[in-house]
């Protein structure tokens, strides 16, 4: 069945990608060839000219083609004809330096730790800064570059295994080996300053509506008599004399 040309040429891509050069954009396969779906659509929407990429746009590449070119198990998607795809070269002696670029929020633990892979995982290291970066911004708009002394490593007796031209594997690789900016301190929020109180004009009294204002204190002993209830007394005697 024909395609049509927009996804014809995205079936092209995929064959590339997962057929002949996955190191180039920063992927590696498993020893079956295959690879989850969801890490080849964040490979391809990073590529110029294929941020249109969705995952119908996939399924339809992989159902519409026949004969069929890929087939898809348990989100994991793998070419049916594949080319001459790298496989991993255990052992192979690494060039001078290598480079991983890592989301800042992994800045303080790489400082003080170095780097681990997941669990189940490996650390994808690049031969060029360009392609480092091009895979960091994958995780991050803004990744921190690691500079990594690999030769030195592997003479330590770590190990590396080379993958395609463009890529080598590691699992850990120590603090001593790392060449990065050290981490910006962190940030302390300042208290916000208090505005000083204006000095009262003469004259005039500040009222603190926050505290309530003190009632007088009552006196003691017998109660004064209001002078309207004096004067009507006295009235009332004066008017008893009078008769």
């Amino acid at each position: 069945m024909k395609l049509p040309r927009q996804l014809e040429a995205l079936a092209r891509m995929l064959a590339y990608m997962l057929g002949h050069h996955p190191d180039e954009f920063g992927l590696v396969l498993a020893e079956d060839g295959s690879l989850p779906l969801k890490q080849l659509q964040q490979a391809l929407i990073h590529e110029p000219g294929w941020g249109f990429v969705r995952r119908h746009h996939l399924d339809q590449v992989i159902s519409l083609m026949q004969p069929p070119a890929f087939a898809v198990v348990e989100e994991r998607i793998r070419c049916l004809k594949p080319g001459a795809a790298p496989r991993r070269r255990p052992g192979e002696p690494p060039p001078t330096l290598l480079y991983l670029a890592i989301p800042p929020k992994s800045h303080e633990r790489v400082w003080q730790e170095g780097l681990k892979a997941a669990a189940g995982q490996e650390l994808v290291l690049a031969r060029s800064k360009e392609t480092a970066l091009k895979l960091g911004k994958r995780r991050a708009p803004a990744p921190i570059l690691i500079t990594i002394q690999a030769q030195a490593a592997a003479k330590s007796g770590l190990s590396f295994a080379g993958y395609g031209e463009e890529l080598f594997l590691a699992l850990a690789l120590p603090r001593e080996f790392l060449q990065m900016p050290a981490p910006p301190p962190p940030s302390v929020q300042p208290k916000p300053a208090q505005a000083a109180a204006a000095p009262p004009t003469p004259g005039t009294f500040i009222v603190n509506f926050a505290e309530p204002v003190p009632k007088p204190p009552r006196p003691r002993g017998k109660k004064e008599e209001p002078a309207w209830k004096i004067g009507a007394r006295a009235l009332r005697k004066k008017r008893r004399t009078e008769r």
